[in-house]
């Protein structure tokens, strides 16, 4: 599964494809909200929304995406920020319908962080860097193992995030709910790298 973010958009948009190519996506957040909200559909076209998410708070550390079901409403789970430890290392819980935890995302070596912190103040060679700085992300189960791995792929119009996956997931989990972490996590994360 491929999630691409495009850089030369207004309001940023993510595509959501599967091995094929085909669309199985299409993100938009909203432009100059105070809070982000974010609106995912069936299609390219955007006409059949599915999901919403949305954060509890303006900016924060602690700050959680809610993942609302559009056709009833029913809220599916949360990406929350973890504390003061995101500056360092992205973290990231992901809790289902029920508020327990069921995955954690976490960046695979903060010093590429470091990296791209710096080299990025450098004009021109940052712009150029950011195409070789690839950030990837883990996403671990209740047990501590690896799941799914999410990496970003080398593009010079574009950043794309491939969800691979490392050990057969749960059945129990809600494999929408996987996808979306995965956009949400692209979505806070898609300035590094």
């Amino acid at each position: 599964m491929t999630a691409t973010f495009r850089l030369v958009t207004l309001s940023p948009e993510l595509q959501v494809t599967d091995a094929k190519g085909e669309t199985l996506m299409q993100v938009k957040q909203k432009l100059l909200t105070l809070r982000e909200d974010t609106t995912v559909f069936a299609d390219a076209e955007k006409t059949r929304p599915l999901y919403r998410m949305k954060a509890d708070r303006v900016m924060g550390f602690r700050a959680v995406h809610r993942i609302t079901r559009l056709r009833d409403e029913q809220v599916i789970g949360a990406v929350r920020a973890v504390g003061l430890r995101s500056l360092w290392s992205a973290r990231y819980d992901v809790t289902d319908a029920q508020d327990r935890e069921v995955l954690t995302i976490r960046e695979e070596n903060p010093w590429i962080k470091v990296i791209d912190g710096l080299i990025d103040e450098i004009p021109v060679i940052g712009w150029i860097a950011g195409m070789f700085i690839n950030p990837s992300y883990l996403m671990l189960n209740t047990a501590g193992e690896t799941v799914f791995r999410i990496r970003k792929r080398r593009s010079l119009v574009e950043r794309r995030f491939i969800l691979e996956p490392v050990t057969p997931p749960d059945p129990a989990l809600d494999p929408d709910l996987v996808v979306l972490a995965l956009i949400e996590t692209v979505l806070l994360e898609r300035e590094r790298g």
